[in-house]
């Protein structure tokens, strides 16, 4: 599952437009000039930018405050919600009809994609999958910020048990997060 067309672009649109607020603002990339109005972006190259979003999330309340790019009030509060984002390395564990599954130490995440669903950017048979991203709360819903970091790791069949055992244990004693 992923984002509607109207929503996919609703969220680039504040996205990048925070993007170039912070990159502007700090000098992250002096080389990237206009994320929202950019043909091809490089994940790697606005993944620095990206970290220093998410470490100064003052940056936030200065958008919020000073509104630079006359979002409407439903995309300022989009963007407030970002500040109870979760920035952590995750397991990718599963597919499931409304969402993809997320495992960390402590949660069990449905989250969707944005423009294309996850299962088809990482099918089933590439799971688990250790992942680095950050959530965020969007419609109701949960989605990433756009960069989902994979790692190269291989797990044997002991370690995809504790995960389907730790996700098995999670979903019983809290459910699904599906919404931040």
């Amino acid at each position: 599952m992923n984002l509607n067309e109207k929503d996919s672009r609703r969220f680039y649109n504040i996205w990048f437009n925070l993007l170039d607020y912070t990159n502007d603002k700090y000098k992250v990339a002096p080389n990237i000039i206009d994320l929202s109005h950019a043909n091809n972006i490089n994940p790697n190259d606005i993944a620095p930018i990206r970290n220093k979003l998410w470490s100064d999330k003052s940056i936030l309340e200065e958008v919020i405050s000073a509104n630079p790019f006359n979002f409407s009030q439903s995309d300022i509060l989009i963007i407030d919600s970002w500040k109870n984002c979760i920035s952590d390395k995750f397991i990718l564990i599963k597919h499931l009809k409304k969402y993809s599954v997320f495992l960390n130490d402590k949660n069990i995440y449905g989250v969707i994609g944005i423009i294309s669903s996850i299962d088809e950017m990482f099918p089933a048979n590439f799971l688990p999958l250790l992942v680095e991203t950050v959530l965020l709360p969007f419609e109701g819903k949960i989605i990433y910020d756009s960069l989902l970091m994979p790692h190269k790791i291989n797990f044997g069949p002991g370690a995809r048990k504790g995960f389907l055992e730790e996700y098995r244990n999670l979903k019983r004693q809290y459910g699904i997060i599906s919404s931040l």
